[in-house]
């Protein structure tokens, strides 16, 4: 039922295609519309893909992505550099964890793709969120929820959907440390110094997500909590299972209704917030 991650994601000269395609997918929940004379935040973005795909569409006002990795921001000046037709439209600047660097009320919409997971302190940057955001302004979410098939994102290392559940954090972690050893093991471009050499493995140094603090282990319920207290309201939140059509969906539908059991069938949620005052 479960797809294994897509191999490109373990080559380098490959990664960015597949993240181009990734985002263009994700993308087809959204109308290209709601970009049309906005100023627009895409908050978590890397080296800018997302940024780089909606400025392409040429409709937003104002496009200005923040992260909190110098790293990655000046990947994304390079490519800015070599895209000069994106110049006036388009920024990177770097945040840090006290806040968003951007006045009160200075955009209409926020994109938040493959990032929600990996912000250890949902509940302060919800309110940054709302402070950023114009009245009517939104937030558009992709999240992939912890209790998902894949919600460890440990899948390069361990492409089984449901480890963390079948077996636990401390097994996934023991595991990914004895795999991310082991020679036949193929590292992704990320586990890649320089001059191509593995990095050290990251993995001995843990046991629990906690210790890792890279997924937050947010569930929905915990979610629309959160959204509340900031003082924004939920517009629309549309759970995804095993596929977009045949005997996949219908499958996947039918577990994703079950009472308490539905999270666990959900791959992934799309999401728009809005702040209304």
């Amino acid at each position: 039922m479960m797809s294994t991650p897509d191999a490109r994601t373990a080559v380098p000269d490959e990664y960015a295609d597949w993240r181009k395609d990734s985002l263009t997918s994700s993308w087809r929940h959204f109308s290209d519309e709601a970009l049309r004379g906005k100023d627009i935040l895409d908050f978590g973005c890397g080296a800018g893909p997302l940024a780089f795909l909606l400025a392409s569409k040429g409709l937003a006002k104002s496009i200005t992505g923040v992260d909190l990795y110098a790293q990655d921001l000046a990947r994304a000046e390079r490519t800015l550099a070599a895209h000069p037709e994106y110049c006036d439209v388009l920024r990177f600047v770097q945040g840090d964890v006290s806040g968003i660097p951007m006045g009160d009320a200075s955009v209409d919409i926020i994109t938040a793709f493959d990032c929600l997971e990996h912000v250890m302190e949902p509940a302060p940057i919800l309110a940054e969120w709302k402070r950023v955001l114009r009245p009517g302004g939104r937030v558009l979410i992709e999240w992939f929820p912890f209790k998902g098939p894949w919600g460890p994102h440990m899948e390069a290392l361990i492409p089984l959907p449901w480890a963390h559940v079948i077996f636990g954090e401390k097994a996934m972690f023991a595991s990914a440390a004895a795999i991310y050893d082991d020679p036949d093991f193929v590292p992704r471009h990320w586990d890649l110094e320089s001059d191509g050499t593995k990095k050290p493995n990251k993995w001995k140094q843990w046991q629990s997500f906690k210790e890792q603090a890279y997924v937050n282990e947010l569930d929905i319920a915990t979610f629309r909590q959160l959204v509340a207290e900031a003082g924004l309201t939920i517009a629309r939140l549309e759970k995804s299972g095993f596929g977009r059509s045949g005997v996949k969906k219908v499958i996947g539908d039918s577990l994703m209704a079950l009472p308490g059991l539905g999270e666990f069938a959900t791959s992934f949620a799309v999401i728009e917030l809005q702040k209304t005052a």
